[in-house]
């Protein structure tokens, strides 16, 4: 019973701790979820152009964001389709800028020199930083730790509860206003479990390797002196021509470098190996496959690994897939302060007794309401 008790009280005590650092990562996930949308909105005016047939070429404004730009990595996500400008997504360690240039003639639309201060970017730093840098990030690892011992221990607190409510036989208990709370959290809580188990694997499984790489420090690749402008278009053709099981989400040519990256996925891929995880690097001038790289054909870590930001993100499905991470994702902030406020009400309305006086059988009944 000590131990049943114990138990009760870590599931509590962990649920107030990570509470608070929990609502502010569960609402900024659900936000994140929309991150898509989010970024189409602010980009809407340089995005559309006239073009109706939807044809385009890179080459032309790759070129000039290229000399424009020699020591920044650019990243172009293929965006198909009538009347949409080429994005061209500028890194160069924490600072980002983004370039609408037209499909056709290659015509410089738009720099945004100040992406990285962009919302949907300040959202996903607080999410996995909490704006503290390194410190932040194995802080925000820490906070995953804590939740996981909170949804552990709840899973034993609430062990007869799960079966029952899984088959529909506990309803809410509308008696009194705390019982009513008592049960509607419960319930929440059985039927967000699965749920938030796969968002702190998954959260835990990227923040633990976000932490490690920046405790490690990032080491500095041996790059050429000079940029060698490539054909992005060649190199996509020769993908396309090639491999045409595989459909392109992301064009990546880092500075200092004449080769040219590919990522994406293959058509009979499942869901939750996301967009970027199989890749193709090639020779810019002359389309040599320099390293090729197939998730299924990865060792089962590495896989399961890549499979944890589709799975965290809910980036597989459509917009009612979104809603419902949007929706599940706010539950834990929420279930673990309300837990909390709850279990600290009980304990007010039930007195600790003098030492000696606590029978087995009032130690019995307490045991019977809690569990």
């Amino acid at each position: 019973m000590k131990s049943s008790k114990r138990i009760f009280a870590w599931h509590h005590w962990c649920g107030l701790i990570v509470g608070f650092f929990l609502l502010v990562m569960s609402t900024s996930g659900a936000i994140l979820v929309f991150s898509e949308e989010i970024e189409e909105v602010a980009d809407h005016a340089w995005a559309k152009v006239d073009n109706p047939a939807g044809t385009f070429a890179y080459d032309a404004s790759f070129k000039a964001v290229r000399e424009k730009y020699p020591e920044w990595e650019i990243r172009i996500y293929p965006q198909h389709g009538p009347n949409r400008a080429i994005i061209y997504d500028l890194r160069k360690k924490e600072q980002r800028k983004k370039i609408f240039a037209h499909p056709l003639n290659g015509q410089i639309l738009h720099i945004s020199d100040n992406a990285h201060k962009a919302f949907e970017r300040q959202v996903l730093l607080l999410h996995y930083t909490w704006f503290a840098g390194t410190p932040g990030k194995v802080f925000v690892f820490l906070i995953g730790v804590l939740f996981l011992v909170s949804l552990v221990t709840g899973l034993y607190v609430y062990r007869k509860a799960i079966i029952k409510t899984f088959s529909f036989k506990v309803r809410i208990n509308r008696r009194t206003a705390r019982s009513f709370h008592s049960s509607l959290h419960r319930v929440v809580g059985v039927w967000s479990l699965a749920f938030n188990l796969l968002i702190v694997a998954t959260g835990l499984a990227l923040s633990g390797k976000i932490a490690l790489t920046a405790l490690k420090g990032t080491k500095a690749s041996a790059a050429e002196q000079e940029n060698t402008v490539v054909s992005i278009d060649k190199n996509k053709n020769f993908i396309d021509k090639n491999f045409s099981q595989f459909e392109i989400h992301l064009i990546r040519s880092r500075p200092g470098s004449s080769s040219v990256q590919f990522s994406g996925r293959y058509l009979d891929d499942p869901f939750y190996y996301g967009n970027y995880n199989s890749n193709f690097t090639l020779n810019g001038a002359t389309q040599e496959v320099e390293k090729k790289q197939v998730l299924r054909q990865l060792p089962l870590g590495e896989r399961l690994l890549a499979f944890s930001s589709p799975l965290h993100f809910g980036a597989y499905g459509g917009i009612w897939t979104k809603v419902l991470y949007c929706l599940l994702g706010l539950t834990p902030g929420l279930l673990s302060i309300t837990g909390f406020v709850l279990w600290r009400r009980k304990a007010k309305s039930h007195p600790k007794p003098l030492k000696g006086n606590f029978s087995a059988a009032r130690e019995s009944a307490i045991s019977s309401k809690i569990f």
